[in-house]
This record gives C-alpha cells, sequence and structure tokens, in this order.
C-alpha cells in the first residue's frame, strides 16, 4: 500500500515562494510577446502603399505620349488646388501639345488657349520663373502662328517679343526661351518689307518689326539646341530658318540631325513627318 506522506511545512513554504516567480515569469513573456505583436502591427501599419502623386502620373501619362489623359488628370488637380505652380504649367505644356498635334482649327484653338491660360496662371503664381514665361510665350507664339489674324499676329508678336526679352535676361541659355525668339524672328523676315513696314507703322508690332534678323533668328535657335539637342522642334526650327534664306546644306543638315532624335514628347512624330517633307522638298 502506497503511503502518501504529509507535506512537510518547509516544502510549502517552497512552493509558495516560487509561485510569484513562476507568475511573474510567464507575464513577463506575455508581455514580451504582446510587445512583438504590437511592433509588428505598427511596422505593418505604417507601411503603407505608395501611390503616385498626381504629377508623377501626369509626367508619365504624357511622356508615355497621352497628353489627353495627362492634361486631365493635372486639371482635375488644379480644381481643387489652383495654385499649384507644378501642375499648373504642366497643364501649359500639354495644352500646347495637343494644340500642336490637333489639326481641326475650333479644337486647336481650344486647347493653344487653355495653355495660354494654364501659362499666365503659372506665371502669376512665380512671376519671374524662366519655365512659367516661357510656356507663355510659346503658347502665344503658337497661337499667332496658327489661327491668328493678321492684326492679331502683330500683336502677340509684340508680346512675345517682351516675354522673351525678360526671360532670357533671366536666364540666357533657356532652350525653349531661344527657340520661340528665334523662331519669332523666322517669322517677322518672312514678311516682305512693305509688309514689316505696315506691321510697324498701323499696328504697334514695333519691337519685333524693327530688330528682327535673320542672323538673330540663326543665333537663337542655334543656342536651344545646343542647350537641349534631344527637341526635335528646334531642330525643325532651325532648318526652316536656313531653308528660307536659300541655305540649301545647312538646312538638309539640320532637318536629318532632327530625324536622329529619339521620339521623346507628344509632338515629336507630328514634327518628324514635317521634317520628311522639307527634305523631300530639298531632295533629300
Amino acid at each position: 500500500m502506497t503511503r502518501i506522506l504529509p507535506l512537510r511545512d518547509d516544502c510549502i513554504m517552497r512552493k509558495k515562494s516560487l509561485l510569484p516567480r513562476l507568475v511573474g515569469t510567464v507575464l513577463v513573456a506575455l508581455c514580451m510577446g504582446l510587445g512583438a505583436l504590437s511592433a509588428r502591427a505598427q511596422s505593418t501599419a505604417s507601411v503603407v502603399p505608395l501611390v503616385p502623386s498626381t504629377i508623377a502620373t501626369a509626367d508619365s501619362l504624357f511622356f508615355a505620349m497621352d497628353p489627353v489623359a495627362a492634361l486631365g488628370r493635372l486639371e482635375v488637380r488644379l480644381e481643387a488646388e489652383p495654385n499649384d505652380y507644378e501642375a499648373r504649367w504642366r497643364a501649359a505644356r500639354a495644352a500646347l501639345a495637343l494644340g500642336v498635334m490637333t489639326d481641326g482649327r475650333e479644337m486647336k484653338s481650344a486647347y493653344l488657349r487653355r495653355s495660354s491660360f494654364h501659362a499666365e496662371a503659372a506665371v502669376g503664381l512665380r512671376p519671374r520663373d524662366p519655365d512659367a514665361i516661357s510656356w507663355l510665350a510659346a503658347a502665344k507664339g503658337r497661337i499667332a502662328i496658327d489661327i491668328s489674324g493678321v492684326r492679331d499676329q502683330v500683336r502677340l508678336g509684340q508680346q512675345v517679343w517682351e516675354l522673351t526679352q525678360q526671360l532670357l535676361e533671366l536666364d540666357p541659355q533657356h532652350p525653349l526661351g531661344n527657340d520661340v525668339l528665334g523662331k519669332l524672328n523666322q517669322e517677322v523676315r518672312k514678311l516682305s518689307g512693305f509688309e514689316r513696314f505696315i506691321a510697324r507703322t498701323f499696328m504697334s508690332g514695333g519691337d519685333p518689326m524693327r530688330e528682327s534678323s535673320w542672323e538673330g533668328a540663326e543665333e537663337h535657335l542655334q543656342r536651344a539646341i545646343a542647350a537641349d539637342p534631344t527637341v526635335v522642334l528646334f531642330h525643325l526650327d532651325l532648318g526652316e530658318t536656313y531653308q528660307l534664306q536659300g541655305k540649301t546644306d545647312q538646312a538638309r543638315a539640320a532637318f536629318q540631325a532632327g530625324l536622329k532624335v529619339p521620339d521623346l514628347y507628344p509632338t515629336d512624330r507630328k514634327f518628324k513627318e514635317t521634317i520628311v517633307r522639307r527634305l523631300e522638298a530639298l531632295g533629300r
């Protein structure tokens, strides 16, 4: 028969003394486990999936040759934040590209005027920012070339002259600013002496009509290409300037250089199609 011995008092005391330590150990382990779970939960909560900003998304769309979607994203952003400068000038850029790419006069006019509107707003936000000024000058210049009558062309030409003078004082090597001014010189020199006289005398076309020159056109367009040779338009404008003066070899070289530039902007394909026609006219 198995005897059950009574517990001695000292055994009971030892067990009582072990109990608090055992409980304490369990509590510490539990707390550490909960702490680890809490830390993991906090770490998981802090890892929020990155959502591309409106600007990044619009840039991606624009350089993926989808300026319509880019402009849409930017204008939604501007409805909520009208003073977002980065969205403003990009909206001007996208609308200008669409104005160039669109053939219908009504839609072309609408896009170019939207570009001018956004560029005006960008200049209002940063009056001395060369990029803002350049997009406004480019929009006004394109409106003058593509959709305006003679009197408006003269008026806009004067505005573009003043904007580019201001811009190039701030940044003499600005690529788009130099291209716009070079193109303005080219457009004015295409006019006859009599037409320039009429514009200067009766249409307030003073500065561009007096001061433009073929040399000025070449100088500014060459400066634009030196600052950024990746823009097809700059090569097209320089080639046309040479072609209009009868400098066939130089025109051909400028056009061919433009065709070698990779397509980076939504307008590049259209500009290259124009270059091909110019080369065909020169007999390649």
